[in-house]
């Protein structure tokens, strides 16, 4: 039920699959962009928190490595992107809960933006850190670092409760544990079906770098909306336990098929910038 109700709103409103793809081009140019002006990202893998972030191909937008760094334009690139990932993740994840709540053609992306985003940059600044450390830690004890995931893994919530509960990030955390046991079965499930696509997907055999960064991203884009969703949905159930009656409004389909277009054009705008 919850993977069938986000498969529903991901084709239903291709906006959403829209967000991460514009992300990661936007990624990708900077990590090209890096290559040739000698600066790199300051970026901590937090796959343990799949499926709980916007779908990102890390592999292949962060593929640089060995490089002369400069640390000035490593520092301004890296608050760049961390103030992109924000935005991005406020219309995201309020995109979403206005698909939950009510009509989904009577909300502004130009209002749901900022009023999330100083809440997002203060989650994501903290979810930085913690990564870093996760990933210090992990190169010097593993063990230890393991016991952090687990630890995070409880947390890991905190986005979806502020935009669902429009709570603050002091009480997000607080109510992330309890929700997280609550929900557990569920949330395995999905993260388990993440997972398994996400091996199934990076098993693709390519021969060009820039198909592969068309179809993954594409992929990932899609089934990770798909299951990003089904958690919103889950956990929406789980916090209202009870819906209003929903309004009469006409609904518009006029830009489904051009967003459509879009969402499978954007990819090949990142492809160009892969260097084979």
């Amino acid at each position: 039920m919850n993977i069938s109700k986000g498969l529903y709103h991901t084709v239903y409103h291709p906006r959403l699959i829209i967000i991460p793809l514009i992300v990661n081009v936007f990624l990708t140019f900077i990590g090209t962009l890096g290559a040739y002006a000698g600066f790199s990202i300051l970026y901590f893998s937090n796959s343990y928190t799949v499926p709980f972030g916007i779908p990102l191909i890390k592999d292949v937008i962060f593929p640089l490595q060995g490089l002369t760094i400069n640390w000035l334009l490593t520092s301004i690139a890296t608050i760049i992107i961390l103030l992109l990932k924000s935005y991005a993740l406020s219309i995201y994840l309020g995109s979403m809960k206005c698909f939950l709540v009510g009509p989904d053609n009577t909300y502004s992306i130009l209002k749901i933006a900022p009023y999330y985003f100083d809440r997002m940059v203060r989650f994501s600044i903290i979810e930085f850190f913690i990564s870093g450390i996760l990933f210090i830690i992990s190169n010097v004890f593993l063990p230890l670092a393991l016991l952090g995931i687990l630890i995070v893994l409880f947390y890991s919530l905190t986005p979806y409760i502020i935009v669902l509960e429009d709570t603050t990030i002091r009480d997000a955390i607080a109510r992330s544990p309890k929700l997280f046991l609550k929900n557990f079965g569920a949330i395995f499930f999905i993260a388990l079906i993440s997972l398994i696509l996400t091996f199934l997907i990076r098993e693709i055999p390519f021969t060009d770098k820039k198909m592969e960064y068309y179809v993954v991203s594409l992929l990932y884009s899609f089934i990770g909306t798909i299951l990003i969703f089904a958690v919103m949905f889950c956990l929406h159930k789980s916090i209202y336990t009870f819906s209003l009656p929903p309004k009469k409004v006409i609904k518009s389909r006029k830009l489904f098929l051009p967003l459509w277009i879009v969402a499978l054009l954007l990819p090949l705008l990142g492809a160009l910038l892969i260097v084979d």
